[in-house]
């Protein structure tokens, strides 16, 4: 059963977009020999999902919950001029609780390994880049679908790379940055389209606020997923006939649409050391977990 949640717990940490690099690096890159490095970590929980008609449902009928507590490290350095590389290592404390039938359940693994590229494309007030990062699970299991001891659990992560063209404008105090891309899936999992754009603000030197969106547009059709996501009788009568999610039988998500809503601040600290905080919450979303939580995250500029 631990092995299996193990599973269960690394595919969703896989997909979990709250935290402190959602996706590779941004428009601006950095100068040859300079880096950037951060120590983050945040709580991210979910107790109801998206279904494939968009309702908000909870995940069974005894209030199953997970939680999720993120601690990672993310690197960037300027190799050449115009070039930095990108690391990012996330490590995630799952817990499940339900109020009956299973106790509580937790393994901690790591996320994923993320190595990764950006290249500036144009520099300048208006940046532009084009980064990528591959994201390698720590898995030993091929397929989502096909475990033989437990073909109800998720598995043990996919390989994926993330491709992004980046955009970002600064004029005085206000920024603004943005970006688009394909994220390649392996194994059954279909490729995605990730987005994102934010706003900021700064009125005192060394200090910020932001606001913006991300998501992900599935390349297949969502409402019709190769295996639905649930995990209890709550729902429609249909979904009532199903196995109750007490048990810990929860399907994975191959594919699905969602819309997020992030907004923190900075303050630097010495013009060396960078604390950032931010909150982000699903709007809405199709065969999507419906993830919120907050990161902190402490920065060393050299």
């Amino acid at each position: 059963m631990m092995q299996s949640l193990a599973r269960l717990a690394s595919v969703i940490a896989l997909i979990l977009v709250v935290t402190a690099r959602a996706y590779a690096s941004g428009p601006f890159v950095l100068p040859v020999d300079s880096g950037f490095v951060q120590l983050y970590g945040g709580a991210i929980r979910a107790d109801h999902y998206y279904n494939t008609a968009g309702s908000l449902r909870p995940y069974d009928s005894v209030k199953t919950d997970l939680s999720v507590v993120v601690f990672g490290v993310t690197a960037d350095f300027g190799v050449l001029d115009g070039l930095e590389v990108n690391l990012d290592v996330p490590l995630g404390i799952q817990t499940l609780t339900s109020k009956a039938l299973f106790p509580d359940r937790r393994i901690v693994a790591p996320m994923y390994y993320g190595i990764g590229g950006t290249y500036r494309l144009s520099a300048g007030s208006l940046a532009t880049s084009l980064s990528a990062m591959l994201k390698i699970p720590p898995g030993f299991h091929r397929g989502i679908y096909d475990d033989p001891e437990h073909p109800t659990f998720l598995s043990d992560g996919f390989l994926q790379v993330t491709t992004m063209l980046n955009a970002g404008f600064r004029h005085k105090n206000i920024w603004l940055e943005g970006g688009a891309g394909y994220t390649w899936r392996d194994e059954e999992p279909l490729d995605e389209i990730p987005f994102a754009l934010e706003v900021g603000f700064s009125r005192v030197e060394g200090t910020g606020i932001f606001v913006g969106l991300k998501g992900v547009v599935s390349t297949g059709d969502v409402t019709e997923p190769l295996r639905p996501f649930y995990a209890g009788s709550a729902g429609s009568a249909e979904e009532r006939k199903r196995d109750d999610g007490g048990r810990g039988f929860f399907r994975t998500i191959d594919r699905e649409n969602y819309l997020s809503l992030g907004a923190g601040a900075f303050v630097d600290l010495f013009k060396t050391v960078t604390i950032t905080g931010r909150y982000d919450l699903r709007l809405f979303g199709r065969n999507s977990l419906a993830l919120r939580g907050a990161t902190l995250g402490v920065g060393y500029r050299f």
